[in-house]
């Protein structure tokens, strides 16, 4: 090894196997007879391991690990959205209302609920099994089946949502949004609608 002198930076050779277990040794500078210790190079440890701390990571074994929440149910998501619109409407951030001066209704004319009519009082609408806006209890109809759009102009829309059956006007199943009229059916697995559109100005609701 090459020992330098601190003092007058002289160096010099010396054989390191002679420091045994000893953890330093003492020198003297045969140049400048400067006295000092330099530690044993097998015991120092590496710079890295004095300046690097040893982080040792905590894993939980499979076991202890938290579980993963279960996502809410269908009910709960419709209840936390119709919160969510009541707090905007009254904080003055309503999203945009329905067209003034018409009212919409869905009229079921087959299915679990037939015989039973549904204002829509949003301008979308889901339409599904289980989870919407608009449920129909029909087996073959999908969770999320369809959407209806209710415009600022008055127009009405109808865009399926990959339903396993599809969604039918004239019976036709459709692709993309298809604009429908006032009385006209559709058909959501075997639940068939009738849209219903009144203008409250020429007919006042009681």
């Amino acid at each position: 090894m090459i020992v330098v002198c601190p003092a007058c930076q002289a160096r010099f050779q010396y054989d390191e196997g002679r420091f045994g277990a000893a953890p330093t040794k003492r020198f003297k500078c045969p140049k400048c007879s400067h006295l000092f210790e330099v530690p044993n190079p097998a015991l120092a440890a590496s710079p890295l391991e004095l300046t690097q701390p040893h982080f040792v990571p905590s894993v939980l074994p499979p076991a202890q690990l938290p579980p993963e929440p279960e996502p809410p149910p269908a009910a709960a998501l419709t209840t936390l959205r119709r919160d969510r619109e009541a707090m905007l409407a009254a904080a003055g951030l309503q999203a945009p209302d329905l067209p003034p001066g018409l009212r919409f209704s869905l009229a079921f004319l087959s299915g679990p609920q037939a015989s039973t009519v549904q204002v829509l009082d949003r301008p979308q609408v889901v339409i599904g099994r289980e989870e919407g806006d608009v449920i129909t209890r029909d087996p073959e109809t999908s969770r999320r089946h369809a959407v209806l759009d209710i415009r600022g102009d008055g127009s009405v829309w109808i865009t399926d949502q990959g339903s396993t059956n599809g969604t039918r006007v004239n019976g036709q199943r459709i692709s993309g949004s298809v604009r429908l009229a006032s009385q006209q059916e559709f058909t959501c697995g075997n639940s068939t609608f009738m849209l219903l559109v009144r203008n409250t100005d020429d007919f006042p609701l009681n």
